[in-house]
């Protein structure tokens, strides 16, 4: 743990910068006519704490003790500078954890301290040819985020960004909301252990030896979506990767029916090659065949309250010794809305996994935002010699906007463990509290 000098240094640094920043005059906006230059200053300010009892993934007390906190904070500046159909948009996140205890599950998703996320051109376009036309271009680092954020999106609950440099063209054809993009994966530094712990910095880069590129598709009436990615990595003396070569096709269809209920499938698919692991020694490419179903039909209840019942069934692996990996690859996709919180808790991964489950959430007023979830979920493919039901999770969410620009947030989640968790030294069920306000500015 951190000496309180420390944690008053570093949170310090960053309300100072925050309170700098605010007095100099955020959110600043101006526009006199259609030549001029506009210019916008805008970013939020995040605090966080969570505390966990019993991991809820089995362990061993010599990797991670039975208890964990963490104090998470995250201040984000934004400025866009716009004239005519030309803007430039430059994002600084600063992202830091203080009181976590040589929790080994602490890595770059939660720290990331310093950085520019976002520093990218857009050139608005007006260019059409019949029914296809182009509206927009982009270049440079940036976020990303699309269809059911279950292969790319951007990050909302961790504490650190997914960002990304290359190239996105929106457009549309016959109707259709069309995006082409190129995109270098952006590796968080340091990544090390000590370093992560520390709240020390350094840039992060992208690499041009793993590469991401394809196109995502929405139909006018936002109902069906595609999603169509390939992703290609390879080792270089910088990067280590399992040599992925995957290619991921999703189809997610929204239908509206009688009387205010709403059924949606998500299926996807997922071919191509890779390593087991990433290791250097490991030069075995094995075939890789892989696939994810999500379901739900909910209802509107009430004026204030949606109710759904959901289902996953998502391909797992439990033999490393053949020549196939099953395990589905989420790529660059956020699993928090699905499997509960991320960070000191972890959730689920989305893969290996057979799940159902109630989800509601409601929102009596413009002040109040309540979700609640459960879950019971197997492995779709158990270890060997271990039981296949994992356990209940019940899980808590209430947000309430106490002003335009401050919103606090309650939270938690327990899971009452299976046979098939009850394993290590924490068998335990696992209990999880979080708390955090966000202001906007």
């Amino acid at each position: 743990m951190r000496s309180p000098f420390f944690v008053r240094r570093g949170l310090g640094f960053i309300v100072g910068t925050f309170v700098l920043f605010t007095a100099g005059g955020v959110s600043t906006f101006a526009k006199a006519d259609d030549n001029s230059v506009e210019f916008n200053v805008s970013g939020s300010f995040r605090v966080r704490y969570e505390s966990l009892n019993n991991p809820i993934f089995p362990a061993s007390s010599d990797t991670r003790a039975q208890s964990n906190q963490r104090l998470s904070t995250r201040l984000i500046l934004s400025s866009t500078v716009s004239y005519k159909n030309v803007a430039g948009t430059i994002e600084m996140h600063d992202a830091r954890v203080f009181l976590d205890e040589n929790d080994p599950t602490l890595t770059a998703n939660q720290v990331n301290t310093l950085e520019p996320t976002k520093f990218y051109m857009t050139y608005k376009s007006d260019v059409s040819l019949g029914s296809t036309s182009i509206s927009a271009i982009k270049v440079g680092r940036m976020e990303l985020d699309y269809g059911s954020r279950r292969l790319l999106a951007k990050t909302l609950y961790r504490n650190a960004a997914n960002s990304y440099d290359g190239v996105v063209v929106q457009g549309s054809i016959a109707d259709w909301q069309v995006d082409g993009i190129y995109i270098l994966p952006v590796s968080r530094f340091p990544s090390d252990s000590a370093s992560v712990d520390a709240n020390d910095r350094a840039f992060d880069k992208s690499f041009s030896e793993r590469k991401f590129f394809g196109v995502y598709a929405a139909s006018s009436d936002n109902n069906i979506k595609l999603q169509s990615y390939w992703l290609k990595e390879n080792d270089s003396e910088e990067l280590a990767t399992k040599n992925r070569d995957l290619y991921t096709l999703s189809v997610d269809y929204t239908k509206p029916f009688y009387n205010g209920w709403k059924t949606n499938v998500e299926l996807i698919g997922q071919t191509g090659t890779a390593n087991q692991t990433a290791a250097a020694d490991d030069n075995d490419l094995k075939d890789v065949r892989a696939y994810m179903v999500f379901g739900y039909v909910g209802k509107q209840m009430t004026d204030s309250t949606f109710l759904r019942a959901e289902f996953d069934y998502i391909s797992g692996d439990n033999n490393n010794s053949d020549d196939t990996i099953s395990d589905f690859d989420s790529l660059y996709g956020v699993r928090r809305f699905d499997f509960g919180p991320t960070d000191v808790y972890q959730g689920m991964p989305r893969r290996n996994l057979k799940t159902v489950g109630l989800r509601s959430v409601s929102k009596p007023g413009k002040k109040h935002n309540i979700m609640l979830g459960y879950k019971a979920m197997w492995y779709q493919k158990a270890p060997q010699d271990v039981d296949s039901f994992i356990g209940h999770q019940a899980e808590v969410r209430w947000r309430y906007q106490v002003r335009p620009e401050l919103r606090l947030v309650l939270g938690g989640a327990y899971l009452k463990k299976g046979e098939g968790f009850k394993r290590g030294d924490f068998s335990d069920d696992s209990a999880f509290l979080f708390s955090g306000a966000l202001y906007t500015f």
